[in-house]
Formats: structure tokens, sequence, C-alpha cells
């Protein structure tokens, strides 16, 4: 029970979710949580009145007049492409929330950066949560499973891998799956509710391939 417990929280937006995590999980044992989105922030540029923002990409997201802001994406495109604002001098705006941020100054063993579940960083973990990122309705197949066999190889030997959606997502039920890695495969070790939708294909895994 002394042992740490690594944990990755991955696709965690805002991070207050993993952040929660981490307080519930504190209270039981010694844990170090990362919590990580490829959003982690995005770049805003100044133009005279107007403020465009920007993803990490570098593709519009929204221009902004004080509070009034843009609906149409087109009208948005056109009106940055229009200003033309300089990307040398972004500002980076971070999209953790305030209390993830402050928390990660203080807390050691509590982080939040910036990872990509389609090449994530090497570094492996006893527990990886991906949450309602991971399904179809936001990427093709082949990308999702692209993603998930990247995933896979950071959980360590008898580690979790726990996929799924969370309650706040379409009908407002649950459903997941929680797998274990047992040396070059995983089992199921949980089903919520019929369980993770790729649930057959993390099966088929074997993340020393």
């Amino acid at each position: 029970m002394d042992k740490e417990v690594t944990v990755h929280d991955m696709a965690a937006s805002d991070g207050i979710t993993s952040l929660e995590l981490f307080d519930r999980l504190s209270h039981e044992r010694p844990v170090r949580l990362t919590a990580s989105d490829y959003y982690d922030e995005i770049g805003a540029a100044r133009k005279g009145m107007f403020w465009v923002f920007y993803d990490k990409d570098q593709v519009v997201l929204q221009v902004a007049l004080g509070a009034i802001a843009l609906r149409s994406r087109r009208a948005n495109e056109f009106l940055a492409w229009l200003l033309s604002p300089s990307l040398s001098t972004l500002t980076p705006v971070s999209l953790f929330h305030p209390d993830v941020i402050e928390r990660a100054k203080i807390e050691g063993r509590f982080v939040a950066t910036r990872d990509n579940f389609f090449s994530p960083s090497p570094m492996q973990y006893d527990v990886v949560r991906v949450m309602n990122a991971l399904g179809e309705r936001n990427y093709p197949r082949g990308q999702i499973e692209r993603a998930l066999r990247a995933v896979a190889k950071t959980v360590v030997d008898g580690g979790l891998l726990v996929l799924g959606r969370s309650a706040d997502e379409l009908d407002g039920s649950p459903q997941a799956t929680i797998f274990q890695r047992r040396q070059n495969m995983f089992r199921a070790v949980s089903d919520m509710r019929g369980g993770y939708e790729l649930r057959d294909f993390v099966l088929e895994l074997q993340p020393d391939a």
C-alpha cells in the first residue's frame, strides 16, 4: 500500500476531473498523476480592437471583438484572413482550469501538460485513462486503432487501461471498460453498460508488437 501509483489521465480537457481523481486517490495511497491534453493551450493574436484565437496547429478558432464573437466558422476564417495578425507574437492561453494550474504549481505529484495519444511520451504508468475521446463519434475507426496501439504501450505489465465515455456524454449513461495488461495482452477486468465500444479490438492488442 505504500508504493506510489502512477496515473496518466489523457485527453483531460480542462483537467478538473483529473484533479478530482488525484484528490480521491491520494486519500488512499501515494499517487503521482499526470493530466494531459493535446490542446493544453491556444494562441491569441491581437489586431487593432480584434483578438484572433488559434489552436495548437494555428487553425483559426474564433475572432472576437470584446465580448462579441462570431458564430459562423466561415465568417471567423474570413475575418481572420482579412485581419492577418502576426503569428510570431501569439499570446499563449492555457486551457487548463485555474485550479488545475495552481495545484500543479504547488503539488509536485500532480502535473498538467501536453501529450498526444497518437504519439504519447514513452513513459509507462500503472493506470492510463482515456475517456470521451477514443470513440467513433470523434475519429474514424482507423485513427482510433492507431491511438490505442500507441497508448497500450504506455501501460506497465499488470497495470490498468481505462477506456470509454463518462456520464456526461451522449445519453447520460457511462460506458467503459477497465482492462489489465498481462505481459503482451489485455484482459477485461470490469465492464460498465456493455463496456468500451472497441472492447474486442483492445483484447486483441499486443502492446509489445
